[in-house]
């Protein structure tokens, strides 16, 4: 399953307490980097990230370990390719009689 994670600030990081959450976000990237298909980060804080995964257990991992989930808002949202979904749409609205 595909989802999107991001992640925007929600609380302040004591500046003394910065370097070492940035250095520990570094080595979570790099143990973790092979299971992105997209990663970035925001302008001003926050960031972003396309994961392929098993299960919302392996999302729940991850985020436990990532440094700045503490300070951070996460919104998850599984999804599916475009044409994947539209094909869907169109086929469940196929099957559904006709609006009256």
């Amino acid at each position: 399953m595909q989802v999107l994670v991001v992640a925007t600030p929600q609380h302040p990081i004591p500046p003394s307490e910065m370097p070492g959450i940035i250095d520990g976000a570094t080595d979570w990237w790099t143990r973790h980097k092979d299971e992105f298909e997209l990663f970035g980060t925001f302008p001003g804080g926050g960031g972003f990230g396309v994961i392929e995964v098993d299960d919302a257990a392996r999302i729940n991992q991850l985020m436990l370990e990532m440094p700045f989930s503490p300070f951070s808002h996460y919104e998850v949202r599984p999804f599916l390719r475009g044409d994947t979904g539209f094909t869907q749409l169109r086929e469940a609205m196929a099957s559904q009689p006709a609006a009256r």
